[in-house]
């Protein structure tokens, strides 16, 4: 049992320190969001600011082979001034690895790296090469997948740029180039998030491609397959970040930008108020505990003297009483509590008159039960050795044992040789009660009793047939009367047989 002072104290309590928690959550949660929010929205900017970059230089390419093979000098020049053109445009800009001319039956024409240029022997066949066929069939500039440089790791995004010089109905030829991506992808990867954040760039299976750690280009993380919603997740290095994933298309390449950042350097202002949250709450308590003590006890003191007074009041001694000592509420609950004493008496003493009056009503429910019990069993004798017994109203399984038990009790007391059980005015005769008399005749039959059944209609004759009791041979008859008479006629002749073989024996 709780004392009464716990009770109030922890009421006090919790209606002290409830609304601080309240504040304190609600300001936590709301600083905990703007936290998100804020570094969400960095992120977001980053990774836009990473697109823009990454899609802006591979234009840029783009445009500057198309000036290429644009120019008079390519369209109208000779071969040797078209490998200049090409050997010029990867040295000045920096924007390529390799440039190579192929015509349209896939033979290279001529192929210049930053290494120097193919000889003439060495040119490939791309006939076969997806990019070209790609290229042939969509007559636009197509891009292959980023690939890495096998000489210096850097990274190449492969384009096929299908051109047409002035006066030719068809596509001249294709100019295939490597755009160099580390630059620009060294821009992006070192854009700062944060202190300790990242941006990554992952392929379409998850693979890393760039990232400020090289130990980690190549890795595959599994990252969520929905974009541009915030998600907790782990980094490329394997830490939990709070990371914003966009998908964009780089050429024909469908690439993810990642922007992570720690949670532990997202949370760490939100970690700070919430240390100075808990301390102001620390505070109010100990004030609260102190105020709250102090105002239990001047409220629970009396009440406790009460319940004291109480405990002999309900161990059964209602004759005691509790002094009224105030004169406000607990002066009150003191009245009550003896007016209420006084009513329990009164009522204890009213309660035992009428249960003794109800114990009287019991005892002669029961014997008016009883002699409804034995009339609705009653057993007429009508004639030396036979006896009826009607049976009326409805007949469940009480009543039927009630039958059974008291047509045995009145053949064996009045030694009748023949019983009939009139079923005229049975309220409804169905299975049960065709069992219950045939328990009831064969029981007749066993104690050496005739027994007759009278009242037989055509709808119980049929549940009869059904149940079996024609088989044990039990004479019906269709009304008392006709079973009454059967019954005389058939105790003559047995006296009369008696009185015959007494006069053999004695002869």
């Amino acid at each position: 049992m709780r004392s009464i002072r716990v009770v109030w104290l922890s009421i006090l309590l919790l209606f002290a320190l409830l609304p601080m928690l309240i504040v304190g959550g609600v300001l936590s949660w709301i600083s905990r969001d703007l936290q998100t929010q804020q570094a969400l929205s960095v992120q977001h900017e980053i990774a836009e600011r990473a697109e823009a970059l990454l899609t802006n230089f591979v234009e840029e390419a783009l445009q500057e082979a198309t000036i290429l093979v644009r120019s008079p000098g390519f369209v109208n020049g000779s071969t040797e001034q078209q490998r200049a053109l090409l050997a010029q445009a990867i040295f000045e800009r920096n924007l390529f690895d390799r440039l190579a001319i192929v015509d349209m039956a896939g033979v290279e024409q001529m192929n210049i790296s930053r290494l120097g240029a193919v000889p003439p022997a060495q040119l490939a066949n791309r006939a076969s090469d997806p990019l070209f066929t790609t290229t042939v069939g969509a007559e636009r500039p197509v891009f292959g997948e980023i690939q890495s440089n096998p000489i210096n790791g850097e990274l190449l995004l492969p384009v096929a740029l299908p051109y047409r010089f002035p006066g030719d109905a068809t596509t001249t030829g294709i100019l295939f180039a490597d755009v160099r991506m580390s630059r620009v992808i060294e821009q992006v990867v070192n854009i700062p998030v944060g202190a300790s954040g990242s941006v990554t760039l992952f392929d379409r299976e998850g693979r890393v491609i760039a990232h400020r750690n090289r130990d980690l280009i190549g890795r595959t993380v599994a990252l969520s397959a929905i974009a541009g919603e915030p998600q907790v997740l782990t980094g490329a290095g394997g830490e939990p970040v709070l990371m914003t994933l966009r998908d964009f298309t780089l050429g024909d390449n469908a690439l993810r930008i990642a922007v992570d950042q720690p949670l532990d350097e997202v949370y760490q202002p939100f970690v700070q108020n919430l240390q100075i949250i808990a301390g102001l709450m620390a505070l109010t308590a100990i004030a609260a505990t102190a105020g709250s003590v102090s105002i239990v006890q001047t409220i629970t003191r009396p009440i406790l003297s009460l319940a004291h007074m109480s405990e002999a009041i309900s161990a059964g001694d209602l004759s005691q009483r509790i002094p009224v000592t105030r004169r406000d509420e607990i002066g009150l609950l003191q009245q009550n509590f003896n007016r209420m004493a006084e009513n329990i008496l009164a009522q204890q003493k009213a309660l035992a008159a009428r249960n003794a009056d109800l114990e009287q009503n019991i005892q002669a429910q029961r014997r008016l039960f009883e002699t409804v019990q034995q009339l609705s069993t009653p057993l007429l004798p009508v004639w030396e050795g036979v006896v009826v017994m009607p049976i009326v109203g409805h007949v469940d399984t009480e009543r039927g044992q009630a039958i059974l038990d008291a047509l045995l009790r009145g053949i064996a007391e009045r030694r009748a040789r023949v019983a009939i059980l009139d079923i005229t005015g049975i309220a409804m005769v169905d299975k049960s009660v065709v069992v219950i008399l045939t328990r009831a005749m064969q029981a007749a039959a066993l104690i050496g009793a005739t027994p007759m059944l009278a009242g037989i209609s055509a709808t119980t004759a049929h549940l009869m047939v059904q149940q079996g009791i024609a088989d044990l041979r039990v004479q019906t008859y269709r009304n008392l009367q006709s079973a009454i008479m059967a019954a005389i006629e058939q105790s003559r002749s047995n006296s009369a047989r008696v009185r015959d073989g007494t006069r053999i024996r004695m002869d």
